[in-house]
């Protein structure tokens, strides 16, 4: 497959995420073109749908994409929200082999993106670090210490700060016992005087399951 061909058929509507994804894994060439086109690429649908191969093929072989490491760390400044979340998504996947502790080195640049100027890239670092705190358990304290500060951290709108709290509640529940303190059942318990319905009912969930 040429590169107007791969564009033509992954930027399509109905384009089979399932075969490029297992095409990505299987072929180096393929591979490094698809990356090239997420980064590159001006059009919302090829670099979109470069995206949902990667992370998808990232997640099953997650070495493979280890040696594009820079260029994917590169993409959190990047001017357009949605490379942000590629990074954000990406490097969450890789941080299960980064045997060379790269992610230490730009955890703050990483995590800066709780408080991003785009609300739904504050969600996707938030919903992505419970995969940090999996992969990376020495970073366990630093990451809840700003996951549980998140109100504070955050210029948003008390709205969707409530709304946050929710996506806090769901990586809280994902990793406890594990993370159990005072602090993060105080957070837990706190959620049940949120502005936001869905907060609330998660909150309420999470303290009857784990008998708060």
């Amino acid at each position: 497959m040429d590169t107007a061909e791969l564009i033509d058929k992954i930027s399509a509507k109905d384009a089979d995420i399932g075969r490029f994804v297992q095409l990505a894994l299987d072929d180096a060439r393929i591979r490094d073109e698809i990356m090239h086109q997420m980064l590159t690429h001006p059009h919302i649908m090829v670099y979109y749908h470069c995206f949902y191969v990667v992370s998808k093929a990232s997640q099953i072989k997650p070495k493979l994409f280890y040696p594009y490491w820079d260029e994917i760390a590169a993409l959190l400044h990047y001017k357009n929200s949605y490379h942000r979340d590629f990074a954000l998504t990406i490097l969450a996947n890789l941080t299960l082999v980064d045997d060379e502790e790269r992610f230490s080195q730009l955890f703050d640049a990483y995590f800066e993106h709780i408080n991003d100027e785009k609300f739904m890239t504050g969600q996707c670092c938030i919903q992505n670090s419970r995969k940090i705190l999996e992969h990376k358990p020495e970073l366990q304290k630093p990451i809840l210490a700003r996951l549980l500060d998140m109100d504070k951290l955050c210029t948003y709108t008390g709205k969707q700060k409530a709304v946050l709290k929710c996506d806090v509640l769901d990586v809280l529940e994902g990793i406890y016992p594990r993370v159990r303190s005072k602090q993060v059942d105080d957070f837990i318990r706190s959620g049940v005087y949120s502005i936001s319905p869905k907060t609330k009912r998660k909150a309420k969930a999470l303290i009857t399951a784990l008998e708060l």
